[in-house]
């Protein structure tokens, strides 16, 4: 295992780690919300969205995403020189967003797709409807596809090694 992958997967660990002292039904929900916000903040980390003018790294989520609560945990967070904001939006608001994500909102993407925007989604068929980067659970693990054409179009750049950390590149 090399640094790098130990340096994502350490958060991932520490954050499935932290559902402790509550019921079991309880602690697979809350380990999988903060294990998908531990993926979202590591696989932010290495995309290069341009320009780079504002310190605010705007991260939306759609009000009627399931997203879980621990997205709240984001805020605040630097990547590189920026500073993450999560706030909630409608899927017709997506301006002045560089990170957006919809859930399971398919249905959504067209409207959320912008030249400069990191859609992230859920689902198996999310990339393959268009969406940048899209987070598929196999049994208990979660693991993200992407999407390298929509990341060309949004004018993205997505790292090398975040590429050969996806279980699935679609060109």
């Amino acid at each position: 295992m090399n640094m790098f992958t130990k340096a994502l997967l350490a958060p991932l660990a520490a954050a499935a780690a932290l559902a402790t002292g509550i019921g079991p039904a309880e602690a697979q929900s809350a380990a999988s919300g903060q294990l998908k916000t531990a993926i979202i903040f590591n696989i932010i980390r290495f995309v290069d969205f341009a320009p780079e003018g504002d310190a605010t790294l705007s991260v939306c989520l759609l009000r009627s995403a399931s997203a879980p609560r621990e997205f709240g945990s984001l805020n605040g967070q630097r990547v590189g020189n920026r500073t993450i904001a999560v706030r909630a939006i409608d899927a017709a608001s997506a301006g002045g967003c560089d990170v957006v994500y919809l859930g399971t909102g398919i249905n959504d993407l067209p409207r959320a797709r912008q030249r400069g925007v990191l859609v992230i989604g859920e689902g198996p068929g999310f990339v393959g409807a268009g969406g940048t980067i899209g987070l598929v659970q196999t049994g208990s693990q979660i693991r993200f596809e992407i999407n390298v054409r929509a990341a060309r179009e949004a004018r993205l750049a997505i790292s090398s090694k975040l590429l050969r950390l996806a279980s699935r590149i679609q060109q």
